[in-house]
């Protein structure tokens, strides 16, 4: 496992795209984290002066609910890391080094496991940030806090975890499927945007759930803020365990068709 990781990490140590993307995803994202709290308490400042009901502060960052609002927020950039997967899968077929190491020994098998290695690595170094963020925020903005609180809904970390890895290896299977970045980027995208939310429509709901980007979506549903609590509104405060299920189902299939796709085709 570790000579696979070797190999990658000397294509990627000396690309400078691999760096540029990796630094702009995470000071955005953790900027996001750090700095959301304000920017929607200074937005709903600027409502109250016209607004005919009284609205609520946000509190973002207190135990145990910091968990479910940072991986809420941090799922809209997990596109980030699917294209960081993408573009250097596609690298691959652009520079030849797939062929190279096929031609000096590597098997297809290990080449596919340490891409999928790759977007384990990226998924959970993304995690990371998470809770170190939320940790930190937490424990600065809870007043009377407890161990309880902590870990009240610290599954939303694992969920978060495995939301980046299904997204991860949905691009990686775009990236060997379609092969040149420029394609694979804009007909993943159209699939993630578009097809899959006219798929849904046309299917029944219990069914929709199933599909790739739904089953990810679902994992982490919207948090319950004050001002969704003012309004009546509930959205579920947990991890489902069936949406679990299918994330993992998804991300051993888009891992087997890929499989597929090395095994039956040239390099």
């Amino acid at each position: 496992m570790f000579s696979l990781l070797k190999i990658d990490f000397r294509k990627y140590a000396y690309t400078s795209t691999f760096w540029v993307l990796l630094l702009i995803y995470f000071v955005l994202i953790v900027g996001v984290f750090f700095g959301v709290e304000a920017f929607l308490n200074q937005t709903m400042t600027d409502v109250r002066s016209s607004a005919p009901l009284p609205f609520p502060d946000f509190s973002l960052y207190v135990f145990p609910n910091v968990w479910q609002n940072l991986a809420f927020l941090g799922s809209y950039f997990k596109l980030f890391v699917g294209l960081i997967v993408l573009i250097f899968i596609t690298n691959e077929y652009a520079y030849k080094t797939i062929r190279q190491n096929v031609m000096n020994g590597m098997s297809r098998e290990a080449f596919l496991a340490s891409k999928v290695l790759f977007a384990i690595l990226l998924s959970l170094a993304a995690t990371v940030v998470l809770f170190l963020s939320g940790l930190t925020l937490g424990l600065s903005h809870t007043e009377e806090l407890t161990t309880a609180m902590i870990f009240e809904k610290i599954s939303f970390i694992p969920a978060y975890f495995l939301e980046l890895l299904t997204f991860s290896m949905m691009a990686m299977f775009a990236g060997f499927l379609f092969k040149r970045a420029g394609i694979a980027i804009v007909l993943f995208g159209v699939y993630y945007y578009f097809l899959e939310n006219i798929l849904a429509f046309f299917l029944p709901e219990k069914l929709a759930a199933f599909l790739p980007v739904n089953s990810m979506s679902n994992l982490i549903d919207v948090p319950n803020s004050a001002l969704m609590q003012m309004f009546g509104v509930n959205f579920r405060e947990y991890v489902s365990v069936p949406d679990v299920f299918i994330c993992i189902f998804w991300s051993f299939a888009f891992a087997g068709m890929t499989y597929l796709l090395l095994r039956n085709r040239d390099c």
